[in-house]
């Protein structure tokens, strides 16, 4: 009787880390595509960016003369609305670069890192590491820097510049998940605990 109850654990563990397994393969591949497409987007950005740079750099400020007028587009400044001016094209496009990096590389940062976690666990086929506890922990400060950082580089520079591009705004809701991925964290914590002492009395 105990032989048979023994066998049938060893069996569903069988089954469920056939299960684990299976998920962060498909988790794993899916975060691989994700990345890359993420530095197709950031070389792109930079293709984009650097070939705006040099453009400019050789027409000068004539090359938009044609184009724009104060009349034509409007950005919002400390002031209120005011017509954009070709002396403010490369402040604005400073501001949107740095925005636009520092967001790419904070997303980059959380891809790779959730990454390392099914990576791992497809090796070794436990979830409750030490490693992805403290993958979960970096991840939830990476989404809490997310929901901020990029507002306020914003907002500096807006105030330094004298506009403001409007793109980003600070998430409570990017906040309220990394509480919880936090705490998904301890929870794990707690379950890398169990995992020591079922080892230690086996």
């Amino acid at each position: 009787m105990e032989y048979n109850k023994y066998v049938g654990v060893i069996s569903l563990m069988n089954a469920t880390q056939i299960k684990i397994e299976h998920s962060a393969r498909v988790a794993d591949i899916v975060l691989k595509i994700a990345r890359i497409l993420g530095w197709i987007i950031i070389a792109c950005m930079v293709l984009l960016l650097g070939g705006a740079a040099v453009i400019y750099g050789l027409a000068g400020s004539e090359l938009f003369t044609d184009v724009l007028t104060s009349e034509d587009v409007t950005v919002l400044t400390a002031g209120g609305e005011t017509g954009l001016t070709v002396g403010m094209i490369p402040g604005i496009i400073a501001l949107f670069s740095i925005v636009s990096f520092a967001y790419m590389g904070l997303i980059m940062a959380i891809l790779i890192v959730a990454g390392k976690i099914f990576s791992g666990i497809r090796k070794t086929l436990l979830p409750f590491t030490e490693e992805n506890t403290n993958h979960l922990k970096t991840i939830a400060v990476l989404i809490a820097v997310i929901s901020v950082v990029p507002a306020l580089i914003e907002l500096i520079g807006g105030a330094i510049l004298g506009f403001s591009l409007d793109m980003f705004t600070f998430s409570i809701e990017g906040l309220v998940l990394a509480f919880v991925v936090y705490s998904l964290a301890h929870i794990f914590e707690y379950g890398l605990n169990l995992q020591e002492q079922a080892d230690e009395t086996l």
